[in-house]
């Protein structure tokens, strides 16, 4: 690639739609609106759209197009981030998780990890919770085994006021700007904030993403963490399951592709043109979109707003 081009070319992403492919799309549809708290916005006979509260563009699909569990020691998803819009809202979620007695029907989790019980709280599906310094987080699994996280970015103006690295959410506060009251909804104007993704290398994730236009936020030996417009990231990465593990097959669970919104249609003509100079493989969708994958297999569509 021309460095010159590469240098002058600052696209803006934001995250889109991310669909998973599903086994039991009744159980998982039923845990993303009682337990996560999001909204169906439309149906079809295999495949259900989910957003916030009051919202019509869909955050997450569910379709019913697996047979088979995705393995631990493959590529795929780590978790999908929905960004809250407040750091109330963002308490109100935790403590309604915390607090809720309606009962989540997950089979799998009942026969291996709580063998005595017909039914699971959905605190059971809680994994942890951490201050990032520049967001506020917790994370949780769905039924089949997508990770999760919910959080609410501080201002960016007091992103380098606080330590970054994961450290203890200070319930107190948090408690003290929870509604108790609240129905448990994700509010309108959540959004994809982020995805994490289960890669094959570091290096070789680094420079595909960094081709198409993001920029280096963390860079770790077994972590990296990209994004646009000074944003803490867009993707993250990490090895944590092993170096060039497989792709799942195309029947498994798990992630079936996730979006990537450019703001106008030119910069999308750019990705393309880099696109073939480093050639890399895509697919043209229509006008204004394109279909591709990471090293790691991950699928991707990019898309001008």
């Amino acid at each position: 690639m021309n460095v010159t081009e590469e240098q002058e070319f600052n696209p803006s992403y934001s995250v889109g739609e991310v669909e998973f492919k599903v086994i039991d799309l009744d159980r998982q549809v039923k845990f993303y609106e009682e337990v996560v708290g999001l909204c169906v916005v439309k149906r079809e006979e295999d495949k259900v759209y989910l957003a916030g509260e009051n919202d019509t563009k869909p955050l997450l699909i569910l379709n019913k197009t697996a047979s088979e569990y995705q393995e631990p020691l493959t590529t795929g998803i780590f978790h999908i981030a929905f960004l809250l819009p407040s750091r109330k809202a963002l308490a109100t979620k935790f403590f309604h998780i915390l607090r809720s007695k309606k009962d989540v029907d997950s089979p799998r989790e009942q026969a291996s990890r709580y063998t005595h019980f017909e039914n699971i709280l959905p605190i059971a599906r809680l994994d942890s919770a951490s201050d990032h310094g520049y967001s506020e987080a917790f994370y949780l699994y769905d039924i089949e085994g997508n990770g999760i996280e919910i959080y609410a970015d501080r201002e960016r103006e007091d992103w380098d006021k606080y330590p970054g690295g994961s450290h203890p959410l200070n319930l107190k506060e948090l408690a003290e700007l929870a509604d108790f009251q609240a129905d448990g909804k994700l509010p309108s104007g959540t959004t994809v904030g982020h995805v994490h993704l289960r890669i094959r290398t570091v290096k070789e994730t680094l420079d595909f993403y960094t081709t198409l236009g993001f920029e280096p936020q963390e860079i770790m030996d077994t972590a990296l963490f990209v994004s646009t417009d000074g944003y803490h990231h867009h993707i993250a990465g990490n090895v944590w399951n092993g170096l060039n593990n497989p792709h799942p097959p195309q029947d498994a669970t798990g992630l079936s592709y996730f979006t990537l919104e450019l703001k106008d249609f030119e910069d999308l003509e750019r990705i393309e043109a880099i696109l073939r100079q480093n050639e890399i493989s895509f697919v043209r969708m229509d006008k204004g979109s394109i279909q591709l994958k990471d090293p790691s297999e991950n699928p991707i569509i990019i898309r001008a707003k």
